[in-house]
């Protein structure tokens, strides 16, 4: 009996593992934003919305991302990821924990002007630079863009 206990468990456990919603490589040049339905093709300014079914929907700005949001409010568990701006790889980072700079400077595909950096430290020289002070996640929320 306890060996049928200790299957059942290992067995659930792997598939909680495999079925958590994972990140979904967006294919620039190819992909579709979610929101605007551009080509999503500046690596600098992409965001990701992962539901917490596992399905993707991919933007080509970060402002589509919060229109999308407007218009269908996320369920709870939803990950937002947003490429950083200042790593010339633009890796994707957590939306919820990244730091936001809104600037003219920033030309985005919608004129969204916003621009996602992983942490304080790689924001800084960037606001420094343009004057302007740093957004968290909840401060790009309230923007009505």
């Amino acid at each position: 009996m306890k060996h049928n206990t200790l299957i059942f468990l290992v067995s659930f456990f792997a598939l909680q593992l495999a079925c958590r919603p994972a990140f979904e490589p967006i294919d620039f040049g190819h992909d579709a934003c979610a929101h605007c339905k551009m080509t999503i093709i500046d690596k600098r300014y992409a965001a990701e919305l992962i539901t917490p079914k596992g399905r993707a929907y991919k933007f080509d700005d970060i402002v589509c991302l919060l229109q999308y949001n407007a218009a269908n409010p996320p369920a709870n568990g939803t990950r937002f990821l947003v490429t950083n701006y200042s790593d010339s790889n633009h890796p994707f980072t957590d939306a919820q924990k990244a730091i936001y700079l809104h600037s003219e400077s920033f030309k985005t595909p919608m004129n969204g002007q916003c621009a996602a950096f992983t942490d304080e430290k790689t924001a800084i020289p960037h606001k420094d630079n343009l004057e302007q002070r740093l957004l968290k996640w909840e401060d790009l929320t309230r923007l009505n863009p």
